[in-house]
C-alpha cells in the first residue's frame, strides 16, 4: 500500500466501510496492546519481589502519583485525536498535518515542566503522605528516574495518537509490544546486574522502564517527520498557534481534569478500603484486577469508537457518527453483561484463582454479587467517554466523570459504611450505585446527540457530497 494514499484508505474504510467490520478491525491491536501495557508493573512487581517487601513497595507508593502527572499528558493526547480525527475525515490533511506537529510540541513542552516539577517535589510529597522510612529513599530514586523519562513518554502519547486519529491501530501495537519485551528482557538485567552491568534494584526497574518506552518515542518520532500514512511533520508545523492552542485546551483541559481527579479519587478509596482490614483489601485488588483484564476489550472498542466519530463528524456523517455510537453501546455493555454473569456464577473461582484463603475468597464473591449487575453500566459510561474524545465536546463527560467518583462512590462510601455502619458491604454497594447512575446518565448523554458537530473549521476549498450542516 503506498504511504502517501494509505491515508484515504483508511479514511475511506472508517467513512464508508461497515461499522461492525470497521470497528473491530480497529479494536483488536488496542486490545493487544492494553493487555501488554499491563505487563510493564506487572513485570517491575515480579522482578522487585524476589529483593523483598521494601524494594516491592517502593513502585506502589509512587505509582498513583506518576499517573497524576502521566493523566495530564493523556487527557491532551485524547484532544489530539479529536482535532486530527476530525481533520482527516473532513479531508484536510494539511490541517492534519498542522494539528500533529502542534501536538508534538505542546506535549513535549508540557511534558519538560512536569518533568522538572515532579523531579523537585517528590522527595516531599512522599514524605508528605507518610510513606515509612524504609522505602522511601528507593521511593524517591524510583519515581525521580520516571520523571525524568515524563518527555520520553509524552513523545509516545504524541505518536499513538496522531497514528490512532488517522485510524492506524496497528503499528502502535507493535512499537509497544516491541516495548514490553524490552523491559521483560531489560528488567533483571537492570535490578540483578547481569551481563556486566551493576546491580541497580529500583532504579534499575525505572531505568529499564523509560529505556524499554523510548522505543516508541524514537521509532514513532522517525516515522512523523520522515513520512507516516501520507503524514509528513515538519519544522515549521512544530509552532504552535493561537488557534489551536485555544481547541486544546478546550478539549484537553476538562479531560485531564477529569484524568488527574480520577487518578486522586482511586487513591482515596484505596484508603476507604484498606480501613477495612487487609482482608478487604484483597478481595478488592482482585476484583479490580478482573474487571480491569475484562476492560482491555471494551477499551479497544471505545479507542475505535472515537476515530469513528471523530472522522465520521468531521466527514459530516452525523447519522452514521450516532450509529457508531450505538452499535458501540451494544457491543460494549453486551459483551460486560456477559462477562458480569459470567463472573456472578463463578465468582468463587475467579477470587481463588488470584487469591486461594477463605475468607478473601468470601469477601470477593460478596463483592462481585453486589456489583456484576452495574457492569454493563460502567461499559456505557466509557463509551460516552469515547464518543466526547471523537467529536469534541468533553465537558459533561468530564464533570460527570467526577460526580460519578466523588459523589456517587465516595460519597456514599462514606455514608453506607461509616455513617449507616454497613461496613465493606456499603463501599461495594456504592460502586454498583454510581456505575448505575453514571451509564444512565450518559446513555442519556449519548441518545440525545449534542455532541453531533465538529470542533474544527476544515478549509473553504474542501466540499464533501455526504456533508450537511451540524445539528443545533
Amino acid at each position: 500500500m503506498d504511504s502517501r494514499a494509505s491515508v484515504d484508505i483508511i479514511r475511506s474504510k472508517i467513512v464508508n466501510g461497515p461499522i461492525v467490520g470497521t470497528m473491530v478491525w480497529l479494536a483488536w491491536p488496542v486490545i493487544v496492546a492494553n493487555l501488554v501495557n499491563m505487563s510493564y508493573n506487572l513485570i517491575d512487581a515480579f522482578w522487585l519481589g524476589k529483593l523483598g517487601k521494601v524494594a516491592f513497595g517502593a513502585p506502589t507508593v509512587c505509582w498513583p502519583l506518576i499517573m497524576l502527572f502521566y493523566s495530564i499528558g493523556m487527557g491532551y493526547a485524547m484532544a489530539g485525536i479529536a482535532l486530527i480525527s476530525q481533520y482527516v475525515g473532513a479531508g484536510d490533511k494539511e490541517m492534519a498535518k498542522k494539528s500533529a506537529g502542534q501536538l508534538i510540541s505542546f506535549l513535549l513542552l508540557g511534558a519538560l515542566v512536569l518533568s522538572g516539577v515532579g523531579y523537585l517535589f517528590i522527595p516531599q510529597v512522599l514524605s508528605m503522605i507518610g510513606v515509612p522510612p524504609s522505602i522511601y529513599p528507593l521511593a524517591v530514586s524510583y519515581a525521580r528516574i520516571i520523571f525524568l523519562g515524563i518527555p520520553i513518554v509524552f513523545f509516545g502519547f504524541a505518536f499513538n495518537t496522531v497514528a490512532n486519529a488517522i485510524g492506524d491501530t496497528r503499528t502502535p501495537t507493535i512499537l509497544n509490544v516491541s516495548s514490553a519485551i524490552t523491559n521483560i528482557i531489560l528488567d533483571p538485567i537492570m535490578i540483578f546486574g547481569l551481563l556486566g552491568f551493576p546491580a541497580m534494584g529500583v532504579a534499575g526497574a525505572a531505568i529499564a522502564t523509560v529505556v524499554s518506552r523510548s522505543i516508541v518515542s524514537i521509532v514513532g518520532g522517525f516515522l512523523l517527520f520522515k513520512g507516516f500514512k501520507g503524514i509528513k511533520v515538519g519544522l515549521s508545523d512544530l509552532r504552535i498557534e493561537k488557534w489551536w492552542l485555544r481547541k486544546v485546551f478546550s478539549i484537553g483541559t476538562p479531560l485531564s481534569i477529569q484524568q488527574s481527579f480520577n487518578a486522586l479519587g482511586f487513591t482515596v478509596m484505596m484508603s476507604i478500603v484498606s480501613r477495612f482490614g487487609s482482608t478487604v483489601i484483597a478481595a478488592y485488588g482482585v476484583v479490580v484486577r478482573i474487571i480491569n483484564i475484562m476492560q482491555a476489550v471494551t477499551r479497544g472498542l471505545n479507542r475505535a469508537t472515537s476515530i469513528m466519530v471523530g472522522q465520521n463528524i468531521g466527514a459530516g456523517k452525523y447519522s452514521r457518527a450516532m450509529s457508531i455510537a450505538k452499535t458501540s453501546v451494544t457491543f460494549t455493555s453486551g459483551f460486560l453483561a456477559l462477562g458480569a454473569l459470567l463472573l456472578f456464577v463463578f465468582s468463587d473461582q475467579a477470587v481463588s484463582f488470584f487469591v486461594n484463603e477463605q475468607d478473601v475468597v468470601a469477601e470477593g464473591s460478596k463483592l462481585i454479587h453486589a456489583v456484576s449487575s452495574s457492569i454493563p453500566f460502567f461499559g456505557i459510561f466509557f463509551v460516552a467517554g469515547a464518543v466526547a474524545a471523537g467529536s469534541g465536546h468533553t465537558r459533561f463527560v468530564a464533570a460527570l466523570s467526577t460526580v460519578r467518583l466523588w459523589v456517587l462512590r465516595i460519597g456514599l462510601s462514606i455514608l453506607l459504611a461509616y455513617i449507616m455502619k454497613i461496613g465493606s458491604l456499603g463501599v461495594w454497594l456504592a460502586m454498583a450505585i454510581s456505575n448505575i447512575g453514571a451509564g444512565t446518565i450518559a446513555l442519556a448523554w449519548l441518545i440525545r446527540g449534542t455532541w453531533l458537530r465538529r470542533v474544527i473549521e476544515p478549509s473553504p476549498k474542501l466540499t464533501f457530497k455526504t456533508a450537511r450542516p451540524s445539528p443545533k
